[in-house]
């Protein structure tokens, strides 16, 4: 009488898994791993420095804000503003977000003041400088 075939087990012929048998072996989690690892590590350099634009536009906004609260005040006391004068008057600035001001004299129009603004993030690494009234761009420096 002929025999049959001895199993191992768990195998069925030809060293497949069953069905009921679960579970994952340690070569197959470390690939993982390895894996997610690999794209954190591609992904979360990229996401700082999106996060980094987003606090410098958020800052150049507010400056932006801050030149038409200076206007306003302007407009209405014929001077110009110190910080306290703009926060204040209800000047208002998004979360996260500090400026400095104060008013110098032109040396070679002493009618002539001018207003420097400090915008920065509290989370940023930069910080912009600018100068009201004033044709120039906004300056963007290291903290």
């Amino acid at each position: 009488m002929p025999t049959a075939p001895t199993r191992t087990p768990g195998l069925v012929s030809g060293g497949s898994r069953l069905a009921d048998d679960r579970g994952f072996t340690l070569v197959e989690l470390t690939i993982v791993v390895v894996i997610i690892g690999l794209l954190a590590s591609i992904a979360i350099p990229s996401f700082d420095e999106v996060r980094q634009r987003a606090y410098n536009s958020a800052a150049l906004s507010d400056l932006n804000s801050t030149a038409h609260a200076i206007e306003e005040y302007f407009a209405e006391n014929n001077a110009l503003p110190e910080e306290d004068q703009l926060t204040n008057a209800g000047f208002v600035l998004s979360r996260g977000m500090s400026f400095t001001t104060f008013s110098i004299r032109d040396a070679d129009d002493p009618d002539m003041a001018r207003v420097h603004i400090h915008i920065e993030h509290e989370r940023s690494l930069h910080y912009y400088h600018w100068e009201y009234p004033g044709g120039e761009p906004p300056e963007k420096r290291w903290k």
